[in-house]
């Protein structure tokens, strides 16, 4: 399934193909109904289907009787229009029954081909040339495409994960500008601010993947991750029934406010991908903070 079928399933306006008489014609981001889905597709079983196997509005949808209501009728800010609650983003709902690693675009961070060598397509989605990874650069002589602080935003979201957008600024005490210096020049690692003095993506985050740069200097010191395709992994851990009943009322009351399904569960990381030292026991956080604040 090529990346762009996610795009063309949301972007195109299908016609169900019933018959003439009670032919529907659907508004855009619409899917195919009245077909059964491929053997490559893993239908979950919250989702309805026909009779016969086949897709159908209820598929998707909780509402009642959706496929007989009229479209400008349809109440989409309902918490049942989506079955699942509101997703975030649209293709939440998708990935219910799409392999979603089959729609991903290639990950730019895997720099090295399997004999080691360099793929320099990949380096220029960044840098306007290919810079010469044995010396050493200033950040003019990267030759960035964007800003530092922006070139991330190119592909990602400014709030990938959480706590993001919080640490996006200049450091309200100068204690801990002076700790990120003498940190990072004792334990031999890079962390870059913006020309504003404010931690950026790759304070933390490394764009490269581990080897491209020598190890031995700042700029490529970093956790090793042995499968960067794989990224960031979790294992389940006993602690989950815990934290779950600890949030149940409060997750409940969320998702009846903002009308979503938002599930929860407490897992450990197992495998950290992209970080300049590790974040999952507090090492990379101590560059910052003093344990004792």
């Amino acid at each position: 399934m090529p990346y762009l079928f996610c795009l063309l399933t949301l972007a195109t306006l299908f016609i169900s193909p019933l018959k003439a008489a009670d032919k529907i014609e659907l508004p855009p981001l619409h899917h195919l109904v009245g077909i059964k889905p491929s053997d490559a597709i893993k239908v979950p079983d919250k989702f309805k289907l026909g009779d016969e196997g086949e897709l159908i509005c209820a598929t998707c949808h909780g509402l009642k009787d959706i496929d007989k209501t009229e479209v400008d009728k349809v109440d989409t800010t309902a918490a049942d229009f989506l079955v699942g609650g509101h997703y975030r983003n649209l293709t939440g709902l998708c990935y219910q029954c799409h392999d979603e690693k089959k729609t991903q675009r290639e990950n730019i961070h895997i720099l090295l081909d399997e004999q080691g060598e360099i793929k320099k397509k990949q380096c220029t989605y960044c840098h306007e040339e290919v810079p010469d990874r044995d010396k050493k650069l200033s950040v003019a002589e990267l030759k960035l495409r964007l800003p530092m602080q922006s070139l991330c935003y190119g592909c990602h979201l400014k709030d990938p994960h959480f706590n993001a957008v919080e640490h996006q600024v200049k450091p309200a005490q100068k204690e801990m500008l002076e700790r990120i210096k003498k940190h990072s020049s004792e334990l031999g690692i890079l962390v870059p601010l913006s020309d504003k003095q404010e931690v950026i993506c790759v304070s933390c985050h490394t764009p490269h993947q581990y080897g491209v740069i020598d190890p031995e200097k700042p700029a490529g010191k970093q956790v090793i991750n042995d499968d960067l395709a794989e990224g960031v992994t979790y294992k389940a851990h006993p602690w989950d029934q815990v934290f779950t009943a600890d949030k149940a009322d409060r997750l409940a009351e969320f998702n009846q406010q903002h009308k979503m399904n938002v599930e929860f569960s407490y897992q450990r990381i197992v495998q950290e991908a992209l970080l300049r030292l590790p974040a999952k026991d507090g090492q990379l956080c101590l560059v910052c903070h003093d344990s004792k604040d």
